[in-house]
């Protein structure tokens, strides 16, 4: 199962990091994915590629947590659990990044699409633990 959760995570992060770009290149969104380099000193001068990868391998250890805190969740329906684990990412995430001072003005300010694209990514991770548990539940 160790096998299955690194590549369904590595998917998951790749798929959520190209759709990132996306949004930042269509202007989905009113932040830069990559605007955390920003704050680093030793990241500043460094390519831009270097840095969306960077941004991959931590959005993959991300996923990699979700996957295995999907099997925590497995008697609750999985629409339920991503949607609300999801949700309450999107949103956070979305709070630390705008640095709003209250839920209202991050709310105001939120992007429906990045919220959409967390809450898929994080149905995909669940969806999938669950599905290799119950398909290999003891690693015969």
């Amino acid at each position: 199962m160790k096998g299955l959760s690194i590549i369904t995570s590595m998917v998951a992060a790749m798929g959520t990091t190209i759709l990132f770009k996306m949004l930042d290149y269509f202007q989905f969104i009113k932040w830069n994915p990559i605007g955390y380099t920003k704050t680093f000193l030793f990241l500043k001068g460094t390519n831009v590629y270097l840095k969306w990868i960077i941004l991959f391998l931590v959005i993959w250890g991300i996923c990699f947590l979700l996957y295995y805190l999907g099997l925590l969740f497995i008697k609750i329906p999985v629409s339920i659990t991503s949607f609300t684990i999801g949700l309450i990412i999107a949103i956070v995430l979305e709070w630390i990044i705008l640095d709003a001072d209250s839920i209202e003005k991050t709310i105001k300010k939120i992007s429906i699409p990045f919220i959409c694209i967390v809450i898929v990514a994080v149905r995909f991770i669940m969806e999938s633990a669950i599905f290799h548990y119950k398909d290999n539940p003891l690693e015969k």
